[in-house]
């Protein structure tokens, strides 16, 4: 019952079945992993190194204050351009940045021109803890010492303007500043070097 009549059954060889379950296995694997790269790719924003002074001072074409626009948008309303690096991508009053805000409130945030390839590029902050929500003109204490990951939090309570003078004191990582009129990609590579 469930036999083949009509024939003689197939017998495939121990190795064939071995070498096809390899690239059975294999196939499943690159599936995998490509799959994760796209799913990881969509789920937000890039990071990039944002942990000290220097990071943002290297890596942020600008440190601005604004306001969040609707959240089905990633539109950014710049208020004011506290700080600039030698070399940074001209930065407009309304610009659309990835990363997680609420409608209406206020940031201090590290953005980034980012050369995707694409004809036009786009605005990223360097890090979802580098946004720092603003509470009457100041670093919010609570946000900026919940992140904890960036030198950002050590200055919790004060005014953006000591973020933006300690960035004007401190200046790119050495190895960056051939690179500074260069892409985020290249003054990355530089500092990995």
């Amino acid at each position: 019952m469930g036999e083949n009549a009509t024939g003689a059954p197939l017998s495939v060889s121990g190795r064939l079945k071995v070498v096809g379950t390899i690239v059975v296995i294999l196939l499943a694997v690159w599936a995998a992993a490509l799959g994760g790269r796209i799913l990881l790719d969509r789920t937000g924003p890039p990071e990039y190194p944002a942990s000290d002074v220097r990071d943002w001072a290297t890596f942020a074409d600008h440190l601005v204050l604004g306001t969040a626009g609707p959240a089905d948008t990633d539109r950014f309303d710049v208020t004011t351009v506290l700080w600039s690096r030698q070399g940074a991508h001209p930065i407009g009053r309304r610009i659309a940045v990835e990363s997680e805000m609420t409608t209406g409130e206020a940031y201090a945030v590290p953005v980034a021109w980012l050369d995707d390839g694409s004809s036009d590029g786009r605005w990223v902050a360097l890090a979802a803890d580098a946004v720092i929500p603003l509470e009457g003109g100041r670093l919010d204490p609570d946000a900026a010492a919940g992140g904890g990951a960036t030198w950002a939090a050590e200055h919790a309570g004060e005014s953006p303007r000591t973020l933006a003078t300690e960035l004007y004191e401190t200046g790119p990582h050495p190895a960056a500043v051939p690179y500074l009129y260069e892409s985020l990609e290249q003054r990355l590579a530089a500092v990995e070097r």
